[in-house]
């Protein structure tokens, strides 16, 4: 049973505005609206650095594993960037490709994943993340490096929906985890038609499991945990963008709600006020009302921002629910608050430190980059909210990482994923992270 609820939107003419998909890409389910796909219309006017130009596709099957964005350099000036800018991202280009093959390297549990395909998605495909244009709409270039990523996600499916789940027959214990590859899943729907069905089965079971089977917690929050009612600020990252990307795609209103409700009642249980302002501790039980982990992770902020600002911008990009701009107003705010708070606590390197307190203070570079990369995004999309201030801070973080990338391509130093309070060797999310950090600045140069 499909619980989807009330407040679908769908515009009467969006088959007029959308005839690729006037003939029925069909319905999801009963319950579900028919899918309407806003059309995004660029404005090629604007005076820009870069010009995105679609890759050629690869029409031998295996000859190529993914598309390449050409970028082409049209002018500088005054007005178009910082021509400095321009160079340096030139001269840090060469890295990137070790960056990602040292994330595509590692083994990847359910979270990370999803984080990677999301930054990969970032890098190779910019124009279907949410950051792009025209996000919900197939273009005729395939995203295959994501959906091999996504591809992966749904083969290793449980039968109760969760995505990435199922390596040597262990389940990692989350409830929100899996859902981070959800919309790269669902991506697949209308970029890989072979596929759509298989696609579409795999995105649906996800989300099912995210409203109808995860638990909840005594304020309606879905619990980051599958047997146990838990806040983690890790969960605004991993589950709450894909149900409003859900949303966005089939054009229901109630969805995306629910994605802005579930940041809510998550920052209502995990702000605190920290020595460098508002921030968010790590892990709440509902199930004892005590913290688990009290300490402002910096790693932890890091993915409330990334979540709430793909919910920010996903309601933005709807193209069907003009009236949720307070919504977008609140969860800017909410980033803003994040940022205010982890960027007065740089460290002498100009790095985030691990923690703000409660923890570990060693320079963490899996932060920097994520928060970085948030900044960048925030100061392109949001410009009258954030200053230059704002990139400032952004380009001492890029450098300080990007600086200390090793001859293997990974990061350092970074927080082990698994122990929070300790220094680790490779960490696929902050791999994950530079990639969204240089995507980012790069998107930057031409918005």
């Amino acid at each position: 049973m499909w619980n989807w609820g009330v407040g679908l939107c769908q515009p009467a003419d969006h088959k007029e505005h959308n005839p690729e998909y006037a003939n029925g890409s069909g319905a999801l389910g009963s319950e579900m609206p028919e899918f309407c796909l806003p059309s995004i219309k660029a404005d090629d006017d604007q005076p820009s650095i870069w010009k995105w130009t679609r890759p050629m596709k690869c029409r031998a099957r295996g000859g190529c594993g993914s598309y390449h964005t050409v970028i082409t350099k049209l002018s500088f000036g005054a007005t178009t960037g910082d021509t400095s800018e321009v160079s340096l991202y030139q001269n840090y280009e060469g890295v990137i490709p070790n960056v990602k093959s040292a994330m595509l390297g590692s083994i990847r549990t359910s979270w990370e994943q999803g984080t990677a395909a999301g930054g990969i998605l970032e890098y190779d495909n910019p124009e279907y993340s949410v950051f792009g244009r025209s996000p919900f709409t197939f273009n005729g270039t395939e995203p295959i490096s994501a959906l091999q990523l996504a591809y992966s996600a749904a083969v290793r499916q449980t039968a109760d929906g969760r995505l990435s789940q199922n390596i040597n027959d262990a389940l990692d214990g989350a409830a929100l985890d899996g859902a981070s590859a959800g919309s790269v899943v669902l991506m697949g729907s209308f970029t890989d038609e072979s596929r759509k069905a298989y696609w579409l089965h795999a995105s649906e079971a996800e989300l099912n499991y995210v409203l109808n089977v995860a638990p909840r917690t005594s304020t309606g929050a879905i619990s980051h945990r599958a047997n146990s009612r838990q806040y983690w600020a890790d969960g605004v990252y991993m589950g709450f963008p894909f149900i409003a990307y859900y949303g966005a795609v089939t054009q229901n209103q109630t969805l995306l709600q629910i994605a802005y409700d579930q940041c809510r009642l998550y920052r209502d249980a995990l702000l605190l006020d920290g020595p460098t302002g508002k921030l968010w501790g790590h892990i709440y039980s509902d199930d004892t009302k005590s913290w688990i982990d009290k300490g402002l992770w910096g790693t932890g902020n890091a993915w409330a921002a990334l979540g709430m600002l793909r919910v920010a911008v996903t309601i933005q990009k709807a193209g069907c629910c003009g009236g949720m701009t307070s919504q977008v107003s609140d969860l800017m705010a909410w980033v803003k608050e994040i940022l205010d708070g982890e960027f007065a606590a740089l460290t002498s390197d100009n790095l985030i430190p691990d923690y703000v307190i409660g923890g570990s203070t060693f320079d963490d570079a899996s932060a920097s980059a994520a928060l970085a990369s948030v900044a960048y995004r925030s100061v392109t999309l949001f410009p009258h909210q954030f200053g230059s201030n704002y990139t400032t801070v952004a380009n001492k973080l890029r450098d300080a990482v990007l600086s200390r990338v090793t001859n293997l391509g990974t990061l350092s130093p970074v927080v082990d994923p698994l122990n929070w309070d300790a220094q680790g060797l490779l960490s696929t999310e902050a791999q994950s992270f530079a990639l969204m950090m240089f995507s980012a600045w790069r998107d930057g140069l031409s918005p």
